[in-house]
């Protein structure tokens, strides 16, 4: 399906009536026969729009650079969604975002209507959006990804400190599955980030964006953003690499203690079976005719017993 809108006189994002097409037109999982009709409309290839299709699609463009009326553009780029993976745990995946510039209008497209997207029909971005003005629309759009892309990281970092305060208590499966989950996480997010550098460098070398002060400056943020999200997202790698290992040194450190423990546990109960053994031998023993020898014999293994656990809890065996 899709759904047209455009900007009024006071700025604000109307939404157009159901088939009229204006300057903006977003495209949710488009139909064969959608995507043949709006192809065959605003003459792209029929890719433009089923690339966003595939959960794989990287960061690229094609045709930036050329005039829109004959040869549309095409910028892809991938935004965070947070998403429940098989094990039950919060993983973040990487979605395909599409912007197609035309001669009058442009196109954006994905799988949902992100919730970026959501914010600007609301009217609630930062900057102004102008659908009369293409390359100002598509900035702050990727604007809109690269700030998404650091609230997720926040996210992550917040759950990072959780936890490491975890980590102080006990140590369970759970804690390492969450801890794989966000991982894996930072590497679609590293990978996408990476991947839009090109077509950020490319943006800064065509007229379209950068004519105009205020397109300059919002593709400055842009970039200033894309950099802060690559930083945390080293830092974040970082912090779980080593929360990672000492996860693992905390298992064996604590299996070591159970195997300690056991040992002393051990020693402790094999006192009474010596004794007791050495005591039913058929030989003479010096309290054999003594009264009340088998008392006397539990009083010293309990005495043995007990300067054993001594010593060893003394020297942290216990």
């Amino acid at each position: 399906m899709y759904q047209s809108y455009h900007t009024d006189a006071d700025g604000n994002m109307v939404v157009a009536e159901k088939g009229q097409i204006t300057d903006w037109l977003h495209v949710s999982k488009p139909t064969a026969e959608e995507i043949d009709y709006l192809a065959e409309h605003f003459n792209f290839p029929k890719d433009y729009l089923t690339s966003i299709q595939d959960p794989d699609e990287v960061p690229r463009q094609e045709k930036l650079g050329l005039n829109p009326a004959e040869d549309p553009n095409l910028i892809i780029f991938n935004y965070p969604c947070k998403v429940t993976n098989t094990l039950g745990y919060d993983e973040y995946i990487t979605i395909p975002f599409g912007i197609i510039l035309t001669e009058n209008t442009i196109i954006t497209a994905a799988e949902d209507l992100p919730f970026f997207m959501e914010k600007i029909i609301r009217n609630e971005t930062d900057y102004p959006v102008d659908t009369k003005k293409p390359a100002q629309f598509a900035l702050e759009i990727a604007w809109q990804i690269s700030f998404n892309y650091i609230s997720c990281l926040k996210e992550i970092i917040k759950k990072t400190e959780a936890m490491e305060q975890q980590l102080t208590i006990t140590t369970k499966n759970e804690q390492l599955f969450a801890l794989m989950s966000l991982q894996k996480s930072l590497v679609y997010f590293n990978t996408s980030i990476h991947a839009s550098h090109p077509i950020f460098n490319d943006l800064k070398e065509i007229e379209l964006f950068t004519q105009h002060t205020e397109n300059r400056n919002l593709l400055h943020d842009v970039i200033v953003e894309n950099r802060q999200a690559e930083v945390m997202i080293e830092e974040t790698d970082q912090l779980l690499t080593q929360m990672s290992a000492v996860f693992s040194s905390v298992v064996s450190n604590n299996l070591n203690n159970i195997m300690k423990f056991l040992t002393s546990v051990t020693i402790v109960l094999t006192i009474p079976t010596i004794i007791g053994g050495l005591w039913g031998m058929n030989v003479n023993l010096p309290i054999d005719k003594t009264p009340g020898a088998f008392w006397i014999m539990i009083l010293i293994i309990i005495l043995i017993s007990i300067l054993t656990t001594w010593f060893l809890k003394k020297n942290d065996y216990f």
